[in-house]
């Protein structure tokens, strides 16, 4: 029977916040993990299923999306169910549709795996930080987001090297097996060292169903309205329906989450001064993350002309420059004014972008690996300083309003950062065979050179952060 966050202090100590951590952290490695390891996949598992490009990228970016839909359902969950049942039911089902993945027997079947897994690795990210942000001290919660940060990062960082790997030596299924082993053991500690809720009745929030189709409509058709853009024609009446339906849908779930009794997104949490710019320099965030995720293996693959393994062992240095960054970005975060941070971050990763921006055939990959490097660096001073700068503005009782939705626009940008990097490769492909001109790398160009100028315009929001109060009641819940 699980115990109270009392008890079990009582019965670990000062060591108890420390087994929350290393608890929270392999489940979260794990679902990160899924969202990377798949990428070099792709190319064999469009060859099992006879899909082309277009439709292959849907294993990324359904992945991404619904992860960000996870990410509000979170708000819900948790209030329903409370933290530790929530967490144990998201292992669980992600175990099951690693399974499903492993033995998929079409491209279909695959695509549905992936929204499950996005959707239960989107609802796990904020509840962790929820929980780390219960168990430790205010003063110590810096530290603790940047030591979190590096666990969420070094998932992605050994999924392209373990996927690449897995589907040299044995085949493209074993990159959704792989994770099993990892759920089982956050499965065990997860009974053993997560605390029951507290005495009080869970909230019986009823689900904003409403909302959430809105939500999920609008993503969809906005998603597919820009990957269909390069195929279709921008000017087809396909590609325009979607988007303006886009547009509708986004105006209806903002009304509905307005004017609803229990909204999925309570959007009153953007009257606190200084929310908004840390909402959408956290968008910036998971645009440059999970795009340059995504541009690097390709950029190594197909202009650089090297080895998928090259390609995967690329990334291996750089998320370690990210990982390694957080602890120390996190103890500067309560330290340091986070807005000082968040600056050098997003000048640092721009000028890594701009000397990619130059690669092709030629370039040296070390050059490449070091750039790549230097950018993880810039987005590990973005991330904590950040979250606890949102987190620490809003009353405790909109705490997880503030964690989902920091967390759910890093994610959001991260599938609109893959969809823009997307489309200039396609266009960028389709312009210069128009031409006649053969292919190195001017997609790849423009994608990166995109990139930094985004991440310079976000010094804008990023002077409008408010910066933290020194002093915070400490949180006494699960």
């Amino acid at each position: 029977m699980a115990m109270s966050m009392e008890e079990l202090q009582q019965r670990y100590g000062s060591h108890y916040k420390w087994w929350v951590m290393v608890t929270v952290m392999i489940g979260t490695m794990t679902m990160s993990l899924s969202s990377t390891i798949v990428n070099v996949a792709l190319p064999e598992i469009m060859g099992t299923f006879s899909v082309n490009h277009t439709m292959g990228q849907w294993l990324v970016t359904a992945f991404l999306a619904s992860m960000a839909i996870g990410m509000l359902l979170n708000i819900w969950m948790v209030d329903r169910f409370g933290p530790r049942t929530t967490y144990m039911g998201a292992l669980a089902i992600f175990i099951i549709a690693a399974l499903a993945g492993g033995f998929a027997v079409n491209f279909g079947m695959l695509v549905v795996v992936r929204i499950i897994q996005g959707l239960i690795a989107g609802m796990v990210q904020p509840l962790a930080m929820l929980m780390l942000y219960a168990v430790f001290p205010v003063r110590e919660r810096g530290q603790a987001m940047g030591l979190y940060a590096m666990g969420v990062v070094l998932g992605p960082t050994v999924g392209p090297v373990v996927g690449g790997v897995l589907v040299d030596w044995w085949s493209w299924r074993a990159v959704f097996l792989i994770v099993l082993p990892f759920c089982l053991v956050a499965f065990y500690l997860g009974q053993r060292y997560l605390s029951r809720p507290p005495s009080a009745p869970p909230v019986h929030r009823r689900l904003d169903s409403a909302g959430l189709l809105l939500l999920t409509g609008w993503m969809v058709a906005l998603l597919w309205g820009l990957s269909a853009g390069p195929d279709y024609g921008w000017a087809s009446p396909a590609v325009i329906g979607a988007l303006i339906l886009a547009v509708i849908l986004f105006i209806a779930f903002a009304w509905r989450q307005l004017k609803g009794r229990a909204p999925l997104l309570a959007l009153g949490i953007f009257r606190h001064a200084g929310f908004g710019p840390a909402f959408m320099v956290a968008m910036l965030t998971g645009a440059g993350l999970f795009g340059s995720v995504y541009l690097l293996p390709l950029l190594v693959q197909t202009a650089m002309g090297k080895s998928a393994s090259a390609a995967g062992m690329l990334l291996m240095p750089a998320g370690l420059a990210m990982a390694l960054s957080f602890p120390v970005i996190g103890r500067l975060t309560d330290r340091v004014v986070p807005k000082v941070l968040v600056a050098g971050g997003l000048i640092i990763f721009a000028i890594s972008c701009v000397v990619l921006s130059d690669a092709q055939k030629g370039t040296s990959l070390i050059l490449v690996a070091l750039m790549a490097a230097l950018g993880r660096v810039g987005l590990a001073m973005t991330m904590p300083p950040v979250v606890i700068g949102a987190v620490s503005i809003v009353p405790q009782n909109m705490v997880n309003q503030a964690t989902g939705l920091i967390s759910f626009a890093r994610q959001f940008g991260g599938s609109l950062g893959v969809a823009l990097s997307a489309i200039l490769l396609q266009e960028s492909t389709r312009w210069t065979a128009a031409l006649g001109v053969p292919l190195t790398s001017p997609g790849y160009q423009d994608a990166f050179a995109l990139m930094a100028l985004f991440y310079l315009l976000g010094l804008y929001p990023m002077a409008l952060m408010k910066s933290p109060p020194k002093e915070e009641p400490a949180s006494t819940t699960a």
